[in-house]
């Protein structure tokens, strides 16, 4: 059965003569013969195009993510696509598809640099001594100055953190015991055994160092080599990694690097 406009323009295609047809005059015709109203024309259009416009909000909502406000709490939710967003404090969080995370913004910038998170995200966190950085999830806590980590709580009865370079502190929400992870180690818990179970450890004379406190790296060595080292101008920070290098190679390499000289004490 054609539709509406297929009659029409059936209609005045039959007619039509050059120069001879008033189409606006035959298409009145036509829809008094058949008893057609604009309110009908309306309608019957409106039918299909409210479908298509259905189609295209779901797509927005799919794909793009969600920015919304509360009060002075802010929320960020991914939906079918990663998102990549920047904190207030410039430390960058990357959302896993179906992840969120949320923050108080007047207590984040003033005091505490706190995210409140479900899913899974990855965290490149912006060095500050004097304002720790913390992430809850509904399982486990993790504690960082500064350092590159994911944290993956996709699981309803897992939560994961694998750190990429520096140090956090990892522990299930609600639990004492602190468990610190460097990069190249992973740790989990679970609501089965809330205790931190280690799941990778960090490969032997593997070293990953984000824009590190020059003190830092200079424990970090000698707690793994026990020995104690000492710089000159500890004022300095370090991006570097290691693998498989003797600790001359490396104090060497920091020497260059950073132009400072390192005291080696054994222990």
């Amino acid at each position: 059965m054609r539709t509406t406009d297929e009659k029409c323009l059936h209609f005045v295609l039959r007619h039509y003569q050059k120069n001879k047809l008033d189409t606006q005059k035959a298409l009145k015709a036509f829809k008094e013969k058949y008893q057609i109203t604009e309110q009908e024309r309306k309608s019957f259009r409106l039918w299909w195009i409210l479908p298509g416009m259905a189609a295209a909000i779901l797509v927005a909502v799919l794909i793009y993510p969600r920015f919304r406000e509360n009060g002075a709490w802010k929320e960020v939710t991914a939906y079918s696509h990663p998102v990549d967003y920047m904190l207030p404090d410039s430390s960058s969080i990357t959302l896993f598809p179906h992840s969120s995370v949320r923050f108080h913004a007047k207590d984040y910038r003033k005091s505490s640099r706190k995210v409140h998170m479900e899913g899974k995200v990855a965290f490149s966190v912006k060095h500050d001594n004097a304002h720790p950085f913390t992430v809850e999830g509904k399982l486990s806590q993790v504690r960082v100055l500064g350092t590159v980590f994911t944290v993956d709580e996709s699981r309803a009865d897992t939560a994961i953190v694998q750190v990429t370079s520096g140090k956090v502190q990892f522990s299930a929400i609600g639990q004492p015991d602190v468990v610190i992870l460097t990069g190249g180690m992973a740790a989990q818990v679970t609501e089965e055994q809330p205790d931190v179970q280690v799941i990778k450890e960090r490969k032997a004379g593997s070293f990953i160092f984000d824009n590190a406190p020059l003190p830092k790296v200079l424990e970090e060595l000698s707690r793994y080599y026990k020995v104690k080292l000492s710089a000159s101008n500890e004022n300095k920070r370090l991006t570097a990694s290691f693998k498989n290098k003797s600790l001359d190679e490396i104090i060497r390499f920091i020497e260059k690097v950073l132009n400072v000289k390192i005291e080696k004490v054994k222990q």
